[in-house]
């Protein structure tokens, strides 16, 4: 590319400015050169086009000649910004321009969409150009769609039927409006604006809802429909389902259309997304809208049909993972073999995690009540725990806090009731009892479930917040807490969990933690440099959360730990140091010294 001269920019940019005759090739190729001059080697030649197109986005006439800047302009990135100037200029001066400029304008525009994009493919300055003329339409319907443009949707969703590239590009469209009004509308519109543009999608969402069911309801029985065209609709869906009437879920066949899609490697996260979505919502405040009226059948039915995805995706994955599958150990074999894999599975898993966590909030309930005479339910709550067992293993840090957030709030539930689960090792593993001992959820499962999650826990805990101690200008010691948001909200969570799992079983939790412990100590000659200052300090940070709860329960097990760093002291002497620290740490514990005074003055 040959470099752009100043004075022929200067030229350029004098011309761009005449108002005195109309944007034509000449004006065109000055404005292509501008472009051009953006992406120089010379910074000053840089810094003059960039405020040549600053002041073209001011500029009063410049924006209402975009059509003949994409029709004569030979770049596609000065297509691209003058889209651009486009669309911010239309938010705030739409209706200033003439009817018959405003027509003309959305004419153009509505050509280019079906130009670019009936399209079987494009390249990356495409893309964006399409994206960005969709997000035009969008700015243009906020003005005119209860005006001059009140048949959008049905001609949208019509001309969708007429070519699959088109219609992919069409529910990106619709996709884009619904994400506009419902989640970035606030600062940009007036609430009366915002709440005509929710009112028109609720109306005309039959027409997009039966578009996207044909869609995906042909793949299933033809499977002569893109691959990409069903990821589209299935993304589109996704962003409709939180808000659409219960109807269209309920009473259609689109839960087992979805069930269905789970199958197919290509839709299988999407198809849980979507599932996801009608898992969580809320079955005991439904107002059906327009043709759909809420009672106890329809409520029945939900449920049914609730029950219905819960039980059909657990079949299908238990097929594709087992639920005492090495989710861990899977996760680790694939970091060694293929970086696209391991991200799969994460997302698999992270997707999951939100369906299981979802269901398991919204409806543990219900699933708890009629488990009571279908001990079926008990074995399918049993599964998905089990699977939110396996995902909380895995070192993926946001997923584990939405694991922790889930077994927060299971085990508050837990203490709440006035059921008490078994206490100690008092498990009941056989799913059909008889009848002197009917099988339970309480019984049969949720002990052996926070077992389990008692010694990931233990395992995981996050770090305290650290605190720096410093020296200040007069010589005195000062403290200094490390700020680390994030890690500290984790650190109260799990601290917060691991006090409701000893609350609910102080004996369980005490053997985790002291069979942890002896492990530990078993395996000093493999681990001596790691262990001082690591395995046991997130003990003793352990015991010192939970001692705040237990008074006296925990005294027994910090004497456990002090043996144990004794028992150290004398085989390996030159961690005297370290292990004494940790000894006085333990002999703080107030609580700890009424007990055990004469004790801890023998050890030292």
């Amino acid at each position: 590319m040959a470099e752009v001269d100043y004075n022929t920019l200067v030229q350029a940019s004098q011309l761009l400015f005449d108002h005195s005759q109309p944007f034509n090739e000449q004006k065109a190729v000055a404005l292509d050169l501008v472009t051009s001059g953006m992406r120089s080697s010379n910074i000053q030649i840089i810094t003059a086009c960039n405020k040549i197109w600053v002041d073209l986005q001011n500029d009063q006439f410049f924006w209402t000649m975009t059509d003949q800047v994409i029709l004569l302009s030979k770049q596609n990135q000065t297509k691209f910004l003058a889209l651009k100037v486009l669309e911010e200029q239309i938010k705030s001066k739409w209706n200033l321009i003439r009817e018959e400029s405003r027509q003309g304008l959305k004419g153009f525009i509505l050509k280019q969409l079906l130009h670019f994009g009936a399209k079987d493919s494009h390249d990356s300055i495409e893309e964006s150009l399409l994206n960005q003329i969709n997000m035009i339409i969008i700015q243009i319907l906020k003005h005119e769609w209860k005006t001059t443009w009140v048949s959008f949707i049905p001609e949208i969703c019509e001309l969708s039927k007429t070519d699959q590239n088109l219609c992919e590009n069409n529910l990106k469209l619709l996709r884009l409006l619904s994400q506009e009004i419902f989640d970035y509308s606030k600062n940009q519109l007036t609430t009366h604006q915002i709440v005509e543009l929710k009112s028109n999608l609720h109306k005309e969402f039959q027409i997009i809802f039966e578009l996207c069911f044909f869609l995906v309801q042909t793949f299933v029985e033809k499977q002569n429909i893109k691959i990409t065209l069903i990821k589209q609709t299935l993304e589109t869906l996704y962003t409709y389902l939180s808000w659409i009437p219960f109807g269209f879920i309920f009473m259609t066949q689109l839960c087992e259309i979805l069930i269905q899609l789970f199958d197919n490697n290509h839709f299988r996260n999407l198809s849980i997304r979507c599932l996801t979505e009608i898992v969580i919502l809320k079955l005991d405040c439904i107002i059906f809208q327009y043709k759909f009226i809420a009672d106890q059948q329809k409520m029945i039915i939900q449920q049914q049909k609730i029950g219905i995805i819960f039980e059909k995706i657990l079949i299908k994955l238990r097929q594709v993972f087992p639920c005492d599958f090495g989710f861990l150990g899977e996760r680790q074999r694939l970091r060694t073999t293929s970086n696209t894999q391991l991200q799969f599975f994460d997302d698999f898993c992270a997707i999951l995690t939100q369906f299981f966590t979802g269901i398991l909030n919204q409806h543990l309930d219900w699933l708890e009540n009629i488990s009571k005479t279908n001990p079926n339910v008990i074995q399918l709550v049993d599964y998905s725990l089990q699977y939110l067992i396996g995902f909380s293993q895995l070192p993926l840090e946001q997923n584990y806090k939405v694991c922790a957030e889930f077994w927060f709030d299971f085990t508050k539930r837990l203490l709440d009731q006035p059921i008490q689960l078994p206490k100690g090792n008092q498990i009941i593993l056989n799913l059909y009892s008889n009848e002197m001992n009917p099988p339970s959820l309480q019984n049969n499962s949720y002990p052996r479930i926070l077992c389990e999650l008692r010694k990931i826990v233990v395992s995981k805990m996050a770090k305290p917040q650290e605190v720096l101690i410093s020296i200040d200008e007069t010589g005195q010691p000062i403290k200094e807490e490390l700020q680390n948001t994030e890690n500290n909200a984790l650190y109260d969570l799990l601290k917060d969990l691991l006090i409701n799992l000893a609350k609910l079983n102080w004996t369980s939790t005490k053997e985790i933690i002291t069979q942890k412990l002896d492990k530990q100590v078993n395996q000093i000659n493999q681990y001596l440099k790691r262990i001082n200052n690591g395995v046991l300090k997130q003990f003793i940070e352990i015991l010192q959360m939970i001692s705040i709860k237990f008074k006296q329960k925990q005294n027994h097990i910090y004497l456990q730990i002090l043996y144990q760093f004794i028992k150290i002291i004398f085989r390996w002497m030159d961690l005297n140091g370290h292990l004494i620290i940790q000894i006085v740490f333990v002999g703080q514990q107030v609580q700890f010294l009424d007990v055990y005074q004469n004790r801890m003055k023998n050890s030292f």
